[in-house]
């Protein structure tokens, strides 16, 4: 059978050396095209652009989509006007994997979001996020949600729901999970559900209810993969569901 292309949307970063002042680079972090190549798929780095044909070229080329980590989201995409604690943001990177997000699922391609992933697959369909976890209401997000030990270990619990696509990959209940972020979901957008939330009511994880695979998870299960079998699964359920 012949392995499925999983087109990957990469990170930006600014390189700032004497030689090469202001310049940009697209990157992918190694462990995502490890966790596509050991589950099954084939990565394939789909570079940052705003060209309407190359976008549908991607698409053509690919059979299911994997949107990486990052910069935070920035708030005008979701409507709202930037606060204090609002971090890096690229606007470019947002509009590209915006256009990329709804050009893949026109044609039912199969869609995975990780971390920011998860958090521009929201905003893409008029859902929206707290800029920082301080602004969540009193009560939320209270755990330490951006962690300084080994990424390959989970760090807190989530509880995935029943019935869920991303149940039938990882089981339902609960799971240890690695955490680097600051911002969280605050709306979810029309056409999704929660699917796994934090202890502390931190949204972890949303799929769409109709339409075709659209999942998004806020932990990095790439970096816990290799040790993590359930992670592994996660993966290897995506990479199926882009084989069919």
């Amino acid at each position: 059978m012949t392995k499925p292309i999983i087109g990957i949307a990469p990170g930006v970063i600014t390189v700032n050396s004497q030689v090469f002042v202001g310049r940009k680079r697209d990157y992918v972090n190694r462990e995502y095209l490890r966790s596509i190549t050991a589950n099954g798929g084939i990565p394939l780095v789909l570079p940052v652009t705003q060209d309407a044909d190359t976008i549908a070229r991607y698409v053509g080329l690919i059979d299911g989509l994997l949107l990486c980590g990052g910069d935070d989201v920035d708030p005008l995409t979701y409507g709202e006007e930037p606060l204090a604690k609002l971090g890096g943001i690229d606007p470019e990177r947002d509009a590209y994997e915006l256009t990329l997000i709804k050009a893949v699922h026109a044609v039912h391609k199969p869609i995975l979001g990780i971390c920011r992933g998860l958090q521009i697959l929201n905003a893409c369909y008029g859902g929206t996020l707290y800029q920082d976890a301080s602004y969540m209401p009193a009560g939320q997000g209270t755990l330490k949600h951006m962690q300084l030990q080994l990424p390959a270990y989970g760090m807190h619990h989530v509880t995935v729901t029943a019935d869920s696509t991303l149940a039938s990959y990882v089981s339902a209940g609960e799971l240890a999970v690695n955490s680097f972020h600051h911002q969280m979901i605050k709306q979810v957008a029309p056409g999704f559900k929660v699917v796994a939330t934090a202890p502390d009511q931190v949204v972890e994880a949303i799929e769409a209810t109709a339409g075709g695979l659209q999942l998004g998870v806020q932990w990095h299960p790439e970096e816990m993969q290799q040790v993590n079998p359930t992670m592994a699964a996660l993966f290897n359920g995506f990479i199926a569901a882009s084989q069919a």
